[in-house]
């Protein structure tokens, strides 16, 4: 069994590099590391390979290339849309989701990577507080990964002294090892890989000494004179991935994707019922009436414009101008009481009358109204 560990000091927060504030929370694997952790790896048989918050998918697919000429398949999540659409590029299969809406077969995958968000969760309605998410998505994913599978868990090392953490690993997992990233980059990320195999559900029994091991690792003193760099480990060690199914048969998201409606929604039947309804449409006279129009109804298509333009042909063509006036009137209400008194009010009231205008062809203009 190996072991090896590194530390952030107490009361540093595991933000504290500037790039990773940055990157608010995203705190992608360096490729040399990568590099590394792939060393470790030996596999022999095609199998399925999954990365639940698998940022622009570079890592697990830095680990499924060129395995030893083996076809591994690999399945990734991500919420960042611009990272998915990324990540899509590079692995087989990925969706851009929550992990937390996603229905997953569960004992399939052969190997699970684990870089969750250092973060807590939302608290919900009656929690009394919010769990971290290391802990979180340890729990989740790991119903996913096979007996037998191999987790390679990614995590700031002070974490590994959380107690759920540690009593978690330790009841789970079977010739496990913890390594500290190399130098070149152990400043800057501060993080630690534990590397591990899945028990078999009836295997529960607890290591203590593995337990007490990742307690210790809120000392610094401790990481500093029990860790091993990766660098150290890689090629000397290895955990021999298992084959497995390169399929699975479910692996979707509970939360529809909006984008996958706009071109059903762009040309449904409904969509272009509701377009011509809306579409502007110009008034257009011509033709008989269908019923006499009455002097009244002259009048206001004369006031309101809808007949204004060119009337008849040769000696009688005029051009007609309908116009609506509008006026205030005021006029004076008396009222009066049993009492013998009154009292006036001034009423003020629209007057509407319509102007009507020709011009005829030897350019005499009439005003009919």
């Amino acid at each position: 069994m190996v072991f090896s560990f590194f530390i952030i000091k107490q009361g540093v927060n595991e933000m504290s590099h500037i790039g990773n504030k940055i990157r608010a929370g995203f705190f992608a694997t360096p490729e040399k590391q990568g590099e590394y952790i792939r060393a470790l790896l030996e596999v022999k048989e095609v199998g399925a390979w999954f990365d639940p918050t698998c940022g622009e998918g570079d890592v697990l697919h830095q680990l499924a290339s060129n395995q030893h000429d083996v076809a591994i398949t690999t399945y990734g999540v991500e919420l960042d849309k611009n990272r998915a659409a990324l990540a899509k590029e590079q692995l087989d299969h990925c969706i851009n989701a929550p992990i937390e809406s996603m229905v997953i077969q569960n004992d399939v995958f052969s190997l699970l990577y684990l870089n969750p968000p250092y973060d807590y969760s939302m608290k919900g309605i009656g929690d009394q507080q919010a769990d971290r998410k290391e802990y979180l998505e340890l729990v989740r994913n790991c119903r996913y990964l096979k007996n037998g599978g191999v987790m390679v868990y990614v995590i700031p090392s002070y974490r590994f002294a959380d107690k759920k953490i540690a009593r978690y690993l330790a009841s789970h997992f079977d010739q496990m090892g913890v390594l500290r990233f190399s130098e070149e980059d152990y400043d800057d990320f501060k993080q630690c890989v534990f590397i591990g195999y899945k028990k078999k559900a009836k295997q529960n029994d607890f290591n203590e000494n593995l337990f007490q091991f990742l307690m210790n690792m809120g000392d610094e003193e401790f990481i500093k004179n029990k860790v091993t760099p990766l660098n150290l480990i890689a090629g000397k060690k290895v955990w021999e991935v298992p084959g497995g199914n390169t399929s699975l048969k479910t692996f979707y998201s509970k939360l529809e994707n909006k984008a996958d409606y706009y071109d059903a929604l762009a040309n449904s039947k409904g969509m272009e019922q509701f377009k011509a309804r809306t579409k502007q449409r110009d008034l257009e006279i011509g033709g008989d009436p269908i019923l006499p129009i009455t002097q009244g109804q002259n009048a206001l298509l004369l006031a309101s414009g809808a007949v204004n333009g060119i009337l008849g042909e040769g000696d009688t063509l005029h051009l007609v101008q309908g116009l609506e006036l509008v006026t205030k009137e005021q006029e004076t209400e008396t009222k009066h009481y049993e009492s013998g008194g009154k009292s006036t009010k001034l009423i003020e009231r629209t007057k509407r009358s319509v102007s009507v205008k020709l011009i005829s062809p030897t350019g005499l203009i009439k005003k009919l109204v």
